[in-house]
């Protein structure tokens, strides 16, 4: 007879809806796959009246965590309400009350992690959180347990569904920014309110979490350098791919000899990379290991079902005990590792594209390259091109790429552009990525 595991799960939006149906229609396909009996006992959110597509069994939906809390035949708590203080108040309950939690909540992760795995440890019970990155993609088991032999020196996702989908059909179907967030909250990719995701806020989240397993160190929120995609411009999309690049929001912890450097920024990566490649609502992460060498994952990062198979991972990870082993084996989580150390804002090394509005008047490009010489900045490549036919001010597209440079230079560079005559507006500056070399 299989063993029955009672489950509870906090908050009754997209992806809970998703993790209940999972739990009641394919009961007989987990219990054949696991040798599980996984009942759901209760759902507790905040409007009981709201139309929803799961119908619920008698007494299971409530508004009051203390009915679960208090169930002794309830083992496992799915933490799903997201936010920070309201969740952390369950998750510590739920703990207290000789619960184990699952949690998708990668903005609590990310700013509370000592506490919240802290207060597990001393309630004596485990956490486990997949779903918190990445949607379906396994990337947390994949780094913390599948690459154990690896000393990680460098991660690059595409964390963010709704950027990813935004750039991808800018690009495609030429249209602006404005535009296709527009489409994307039509469509169910955005939120009413976009911010978290458009100004990489989301990303960074999980690459705070993602970065701390990977490198087995502590890193801070507020350690990483954080730039949305809210500024980009289709002609700057398009120059890029005619340079044989693609625009991604990615995120990067790259391990140096003098610090941890953690980003997320708008990057060109070259056409032939497989992060390139990975289109619309889709999140793919690249990681580079001492032994592995290059190991690439890909997957649906958002939406109810593909959170919710993660969430269902985690619930039969911890069912069976693999998740208990893990959390208190593997020395790789924050409340347990150091706190990282930190390479200076602006050490990074890599090529970077320039686009610089310049009045069409004699001089202007010997201008621009001597404030790019005066940083020491090598020229890959400059092309000037003409003025529209129907412009009356006559300001024409410099693009430049550069060879590898500090970041520090080329911010130096980009302010004294400001000040050159004929230069109008602030030159634009987008990093490239260049792949594994991009980790030493």
């Amino acid at each position: 007879m299989a063993d029955r595991i009672g489950i509870g799960i906090l908050g009754f939006g997209t992806v809970g809806q998703a993790v209940a149906r999972i739990l009641l229609e394919d009961a007989a396909a987990m219990e054949a796959r696991t040798g599980l009996r996984l009942e759901l006992r209760h759902v507790v959110a905040r409007d009981l009246t709201k139309p929803r597509e799961v119908t619920l069994p008698d007494d299971v939906l409530s508004a009051d965590p203390a009915r679960m809390f208090s169930d002794c035949e309830t083992q496992i708590v799915v933490e799903l309400i997201g936010g920070v203080d309201r969740a952390k108040e369950l998750i510590r309950a739920a703990l207290q009350a000789g619960k184990d939690v699952v949690t998708a909540n990668k903005a609590l992760l990310a700013t509370a992690p000592r506490e919240i795995f802290s207060a597990a440890r001393t309630a004596g019970r485990c956490i486990a959180f997949e779903a918190s990155v990445a949607g379906c993609i396994p990337i947390i088991e994949s780094v913390r347990r599948g690459l154990v032999a690896n000393r990680i020196d460098a991660v690059h996702g595409i964390l963010n569904g709704t950027c990813n989908y935004i750039l991808t059909r800018m690009l495609d179907d030429g249209i602006s920014y404005a535009e296709v967030l527009a489409d994307a909250q039509r469509l169910g990719y955005a939120e009413a309110d976009p911010t978290l995701d458009v100004d990489g806020t989301d990303s960074a989240h999980k690459l705070a979490i993602l970065a701390s397993i990977a490198v087995r160190q502590s890193c801070e929120l507020d350690r990483v350098q954080v730039e949305g995609i809210t500024n980009i411009e289709l002609n700057d999309l398009a120059e890029g791919r005619d340079l044989g690049y693609v625009c991604k929001l990615l995120a990067s912890a790259r391990r140096h000899d003098d610090g941890l450097e953690l980003t997320v920024a708008p990057t060109f990566v070259p056409r032939e990379h497989p992060l390139a490649a990975v289109s619309g609502p889709f999140n793919a992460i690249s990681v580079y290991g001492s032994a592995a060498g290059h190991a690439f994952f890909y997957g649906r990062g958002a939406g109810g079902m593909p959170t919710a198979s993660a969430v269902i991972s985690d619930i039969v990870d911890t069912a069976i005990g693999n998740a208990r082993r893990t959390f208190e084996q593997l020395v790789a989580l924050p409340d347990q590792t150091p706190s990282a150390k930190y390479r200076t804002t602006g050490e990074s090394i890599a090529r970077h594209y320039l686009r610089i509005g310049l009045l069409d008047r004699p001089g202007g490009i010997g201008r621009i390259a001597a404030a790019l010489g005066a940083e020491g900045i090598s020229i890959a490549t400059i092309t000037q091109h003409e003025p529209p036919r129907d412009s009356a001010t006559h300001v024409v597209p410099v693009i430049v790429t550069t060879h590898p440079v500090k970041r520090i230079a080329i911010d130096r560079a980009v302010a004294a552009m400001t000040t050159i005559k004929g230069v109008v507006g602030r030159p634009v500056c987008i990093p490239v990525f260049t792949g594994e070399t991009d980790a030493k």
